[in-house]
């Protein structure tokens, strides 16, 4: 795939739907950024990413908005960051996630321009543009390393 790929989704089920195809095209030790205004969709695509890597039934994603990280099992692991009330890169270096990144697992982040100088190196991307009440635009999109 060398351009994005892009959804229209009506529904929270599409928005899963979509995070399930999205899945199969993840790879271990991707770092994912997920952008979007807030309500966009993000943990609702997470959700079905979770279902296709790991078999995690979508009611036990939830956002780790409080806690900024949930880890869902399965091969790779899917390590699910919500940066939301981050105050600042240096308080994600104190916690030590960045171990997270290369460890082998899919790391995907909400709110990536929280720290933006520790995802310089990501590759993959997912914007969620709100539409209306049911309405979302995702567009996912793999970078590749110009030689």
């Amino acid at each position: 795939m060398t351009g994005p790929l892009i959804f229209l989704t009506t529904s929270a089920e599409e928005t899963q739907k979509a995070g399930r195809e999205i899945a199969v095209l993840l790879k271990p030790g991707d770092v994912v950024c997920l952008t979007g205004e807030l309500g966009a969709g993000k943990t609702t695509l997470i959700k079905g990413i979770a279902e296709k890597l790991g078999g995690i039934n979508p009611l036990e994603v939830t956002s780790p908005t409080f806690t900024y990280l949930h880890t869902y099992p399965g091969s790779p692991p899917l390590h699910h960051f919500d940066l939301y009330r981050l105050a600042s890169s240096e308080q994600f270096l104190s916690l030590g996630f960045t171990e997270f990144f290369g460890a082998g697992g899919i790391c995907c982040i909400e709110w990536p321009e929280k720290i933006p100088q520790e995802l310089s190196f990501s590759k993959v991307c997912i914007d969620l543009t709100y539409l209306s009440a049911q309405e979302r635009n995702i567009t996912f999109q793999r970078f590749y390393d110009k030689k």
